[in-house]
């Protein structure tokens, strides 16, 4: 089962490359998706801190070539935020 975190970045890496999700699996990166290219970083940084609604900080960009990467980020965002809305 595919997580909210994974789905996120599958969804942020497509956005940016301009593929279909479904062409972003587990095992993207650098160096298996030919339109991840050094404009394509970008994009997917700037989709990235979208989503998040902050930048990224040096360390998190600098550590971002795979999508198990950017999963990461997005896990560590959630974790943050803590939980959302209360009890019905």
């Amino acid at each position: 089962m595919t997580d909210a975190a994974e789905l996120k970045a599958r969804n942020a890496i497509a956005r940016a490359l301009k593929c279909a999700p479904g062409a972003v699996g587990p095992d993207a990166s650098v160096e298996t998706l030919p339109q991840w290219d050094s404009i394509g970083h970008v994009n997917i940084i700037l989709e990235v801190e979208g989503d998040l609604g902050r930048p990224l900080l040096p360390e998190e960009i600098a550590g971002i070539s795979a999508f198990a990467d950017i999963v990461l980020i997005y896990q560590r965002h959630q974790a943050s935020a803590g939980p959302k809305g209360g009890s019905v």
